[in-house]
């Protein structure tokens, strides 16, 4: 039931064209997100990392949880992100992501405020 309403929440953003402007962030990778409850998102060949933002400022990532949904070449993939140290939050790729894929970032941070942000791969 769980995946049924996560896919719901990407077909929705994806299929509304909501975005949100995506700018540098202090890691070298992308921030979108609502004004105060922003995330960073870092893409490497093989991971992406992701970093949460208050206010302008990498935070704790501990009592986060934090999904990414990944579309990618027509395909959809969950990908499961983790702690990797206090501030980083971080998911293995199976394969590095194509030029226009999109990152969907959804869940709540260690303070259960809301946590949401789209990325299309640069």
């Amino acid at each position: 039931m769980k995946n049924i309403i996560l896919a719901a929440a990407l077909v929705m953003l994806l299929a509304t064209g909501a975005t949100f402007a995506q700018r540098p962030g202090p890691n070298g990778g992308m921030v979108a997100g609502s004004a105060d409850h922003q995330v960073e998102l870092v893409v490497a060949p093989s991971e992406i990392s992701v970093y949460l933002l208050d206010d302008g400022k990498v935070t704790t990532v501990q009592g986060a949880n934090v999904r990414a949904v990944v579309q990618d070449a027509g395909r959809t993939i969950n990908v499961a992100l983790s702690a990797s140290g206090p501030n980083r939050l971080a998911g293995r790729l199976e394969a590095p992501l194509a030029k226009g894929a999109r990152v969907v970032i959804s869940g709540r941070d260690g303070h259960n405020h809301s946590v949401s942000a789209r990325f299309v791969v640069p």
